[in-house]
Formats: C-alpha cells, sequence, structure tokens
C-alpha cells in the first residue's frame, strides 16, 4: 500500500508547466533518488508530495497519520539558540542520553560540535549536519530530503548513507551527489518536460537504463527515416505516382515527414566577452588567517604563501568547520587576513556566491 499518491498533478510558475498530469506513488520502504534539470521541477515534485505546496490540479493523498520528515535546501534553526537545544529541543539529557538510537545519530552527525556553542557560530556545513539531526532524531514513515549533501564534509555524506540504508523509512531525496544516490537509492525518478520518468535502482542503474531508451528511440528514428526517404523518392515521381496509392496513403507519408522528433536537452551556447588577464589573479604573501576573525576560531592559514594564475580551476575539500568559506571570503576581500598581504591583479573582475546566497536579490 502507498504512503502517497499523486493524480494527474499539474503545477506550474507562471506560463512553465514544471508537472503536467503526474500520477505516481511511493510504497512503503521504497528509497526514491530524484534527478533532472535546475529548474525542471525537483523541489516543486517534492514539495507538492510533502505536501506543503498546492498543486494547481490533480489529487495528493497521504496515509491516514502519516508522519513525514523534510528537510528543505535551506533551514529554520534559530542562530540565537544552543546546538542541543536546536536538535533535542525540551528532551532533558537522561531521555536522549539513554537512547541509543539518538546518541548514534548525535555521534554521527555533531558528535564534533560543542552541543553548547550557540547555532549562529557554525560553519555551513555544521549547520546543516545540525538540521540533519534534528530530523532524523525524530519518527518518521517518509523522508524527504532536498540536497541533503549540500556543504557537508565526506565522512559526514557516508554516514548519512549507511544511516538512511538502515532506517525503515521511506526516503525521497533530491540530489546532485551521483555517489550518494547509488548508495541510498532503490529507484530512479528523472523530472522533464514536466513528467516524471521512472527507473529501477540507484544512478548507475538509470544512467544504463536511459541510454538503452535513448538507443532504442535512436533505432525507431532511423528506422522512421529510411521509411521516409522512400515515401520522399515515391512523392517526387510526379502526381501520375501518387494517384496510384489510397488518399491515406498520401496523409500517411505526409505525416511521416512532419513528424520530426523534437531535440531533446537542447544547449544555448553564449559567448561572453572577457578583458585580457594579466599574469597575476591573486598572490597570497605570509598570510595567517583565523576563521573567527584575528586570533579566534580555527586557524585556516598559517603564514601561507600562494598563487592562483591564469586558467587556474581549483577545488577545496576538507571537514566541516576547517576554514573554507573563510578562505573564499578572504579571496573575495569580505574579511582581511590577520597577517601577510592579499594582492590581486587589476583586471580581474570576480564573481563570488556564497553558502547563504545573500548576494541574490529577494
Amino acid at each position: 500500500m502507498n504512503l502517497v499518491n499523486l493524480e494527474s498533478v499539474t503545477h506550474a510558475y507562471g506560463p512553465v508547466p514544471l508537472l503536467r498530469e503526474v500520477s505516481l506513488g511511493i510504497a512503503a520502504g521504497e528509497r526514491i533518488g530524484v534527478v533532472g534539470r535546475n529548474g525542471g521541477g525537483k523541489t516543486t515534485l517534492v514539495s507538492v508530495i510533502a505536501g506543503t505546496l498546492q498543486p494547481d490540479s490533480g489529487r495528493v493523498t497521504h496515509n491516514r497519520g502519516l508522519r513525514v520528515g523534510v528537510l528543505s535546501q535551506g533551514d529554520d534553526l534559530d542562530p540565537a539558540r544552543t546546538v542541543e537545544s536546536a536538535v533535542l529541543g525540551d528532551l532533558a539529557e537522561h531521555e536522549w542520553a539513554g537512547d541509543q538510537g539518538i546518541r548514534e545519530i548525535l555521534k554521527g552527525l555533531i558528535g564534533d560540535i560543542d552541543l553548547s556553542g550557540l547555532v549562529g557560530e557554525l560553519s555551513g556545513g555544521e549547520r546543516r549536519r545540525t538540521a540533519l539531526a534534528r530530523l532524523l532524531i525524530g519518527e518518521h514513515d517518509l523522508i524527504i530530503l532536498d540536497e541533503p549533501t549540500n556543504h557537508l564534509d565526506i565522512e559526514a555524506i557516508d554516514w548519512l548513507a549507511g544511516h538512511l540504508v538502515g532506517r525503515k523509512s521511506a526516503l525521497l531525496v533530491v540530489t546532485h551527489d551521483r555517489w550518494f544516490l547509488d548508495a541510498v537509492s532503490t529507484r530512479t525518478w528523472e523530472v522533464v518536460d514536466g513528467a516524471v520518468e521512472r527507473y529501477e535502482g540507484g544512478y548507475a542503474a538509470y544512467v544504463l537504463a536511459k541510454a538503452e531508451r535513448a538507443r532504442l528511440a535512436a533505432a525507431t528514428e532511423e528506422r522512421r527515416q529510411n521509411l521516409m526517404r522512400k515515401e520522399i523518392a515515391w512523392l517526387r515521381r510526379g502526381p501520375q505516382a501518387r494517384t496510384t496509392k489510397p488518399k491515406f496513403r498520401v496523409e500517411a507519408a505526409q505525416a511521416l515527414i512532419a513528424d520530426e522528433p523534437p531535440v531533446r536537452d537542447e544547449v544555448e551556447l553564449v559567448r561572453f566577452a572577457a578583458a585580457r588577464l594579466g599574469k597575476t589573479v591573486y598572490d597570497l604573501f605570509d598570510v595567517t588567517l583565523h576563521a573567527g576573525g584575528p586570533g579566534t576560531g580555527p586557524l585556516v592559514l598559517d603564514r601561507c604563501t600562494w598563487q592562483l594564475g591564469p586558467g587556474d580551476r581549483i577545488g577545496l575539500i576538507g571537514v566541516n568547520g576547517s576554514g573554507k568559506s573563510s578562505l573564499l571570503r578572504l579571496l573575495a576581500d569580505a574579511v582581511r587576513p590577520d597577517a601577510g598581504r592579499v594582492v590581486r591583479g587589476k583586471t580581474v573582475r570576480l564573481a563570488y556566491l556564497s553558502q547563504e546566497l545573500v548576494e541574490l536579490d529577494p
């Protein structure tokens, strides 16, 4: 028996239909990964399933008494509360300390975080782990996670995957993390062109099955093209030849020619003019930086001399709270180093997007 059912659900933002006549269900114990292009309707779908968004038309039904836990891309954690209060609420210490399940979640996600510290002092990854811990200590029949691995370090992602597989709850997860999808998903849904296409297995199985569908579609199109060439050759023989076939055959040939499938996943290439870079992009000379300001918080850089050159593409990794975001803020000139110099090239034009997305106009 399904926990949730969608029947002919349609929802649009303005003229764009993100869901069109979608019918599907989620059974108890299923773990479903949701994939699709950015802006294609993944978050809309999970919001409709969670009951936080009313669709334009169609029907959404939940089992009576269904317990749904939702982690959205943002969180509503109060920065003025302690981590313990934010995660455990009013639970007394003897209550949660005696619960093995709760202890395992706290150890797995926030074991390295001071429970007496304030939420507002946490890094982006630590805050994400705190929100996850608050969700997972609850009892849920269906857990819905929208980009749960955002800002998490490798250790936290690995623990989360193992924990979700071990739970009895049904799971619906939206993520771009392919490893995570393979680790937790028993089925995969692709949201595309207003429809939800369903595949068995995780991300790797989905890719193989989609490739096979594309191969069959290409073979069907090749047969259509071959038949179309024959029909065009016949039509070109002139009016006398066309009179030798029934009218419906002529109409069918014309329909065949017109039935060219639309290009899917068409990408528009846009070229941006850019000023010529000099030899200097970023140079750091003997830089010392603490995450919380001069002499405060973790030491991020200790008398570091480093160069970022034209064309360099660098990925930053490290455990949550180690100072990755602090380093980016230093390069964005949002914070000053404790000591040393940061030199940016005169022709460098900087684009910076923080975890909090404060640069975007709401």
